[in-house]
């Protein structure tokens, strides 16, 4: 699930208007934030600095993972094929894998999508930091399209290189973002008739600590 949807979840289920939590971040940064920036960071217009997202998760008693609805540790798993390393950065030729290698995921991230459709990546490069770090373990649920605000694995085959990124599909042009503000984004125009194709769509994600 999206940050900016279980962000709106939380504040309908609490009654938490956007005038209160703007005044709550106001207060705890010392930063204004307005009413406007909390709409759109709920419902997904554009994502919250990471320590504005940090007072988000306190408000609630929640930590910066569980808001994100990136669950690090699980006790039932399954195992999905491991297909390579995934470039969160420029395009990057899909670094395979043995296919034959697998990874364990908490089952809940495929929710009710059938096994076969998903596959497990691991991130490399930090374009899409602080919310995807290098080795992260992603779930991706293999189609071909996509929604504003999801996180996909892009494929440009004139770059012969694959991407992780936010999408956003603006009128006749799509835009992929990063989250780290080093990183800009890539923008494509009437991306049906150009290049730009869509290998899947990030459900979940783990944490690998070591």
């Amino acid at each position: 699930m999206l940050l900016s949807d279980n962000i709106n979840r939380l504040m309908i289920s609490e009654g938490i208007t956007n005038e209160k939590l703007a005044n709550y971040i106001t207060e705890m940064s010392g930063e204004k934030v307005s009413r406007e920036a909390l709409r759109r960071w709920r419902y997904g217009e554009n994502f919250p600095p990471i320590d504005k997202a940090q007072f988000i998760a306190k408000y609630f008693n929640l930590s910066l993972d569980a808001l994100m609805g990136l669950p690090i540790h699980t006790e039932q798993q399954i195992r999905l094929p491991l297909v390579g390393l995934v470039s969160a950065g420029p395009f990057d030729i899909l670094n395979e894998e043995d296919w034959s290698e697998e990874c364990s995921v908490g089952v809940q991230l495929l929710a009710d999508r059938p096994k076969k459709e998903c596959v497990s990546m691991r991130v490399i490069g930090d374009s899409m930091y602080p919310y995807l770090c290098e080795n992260d373990v992603l779930v991706v649920h293999r189609q071909t399209y996509a929604v504003n605000g999801n996180i996909i694995v892009a494929y440009d085959p004139t770059l012969n290189g694959f991407t992780v990124k936010r999408y956003k599909q603006n009128g006749d042009s799509v835009l992929l973002e990063p989250f780290n503000n080093e990183y800009k984004p890539i923008k494509y125009r009437n991306p049906t008739e150009q290049i730009l194709q869509i290998y899947g769509v990030c459900v979940g994600m783990e944490r690998k600590l070591v």
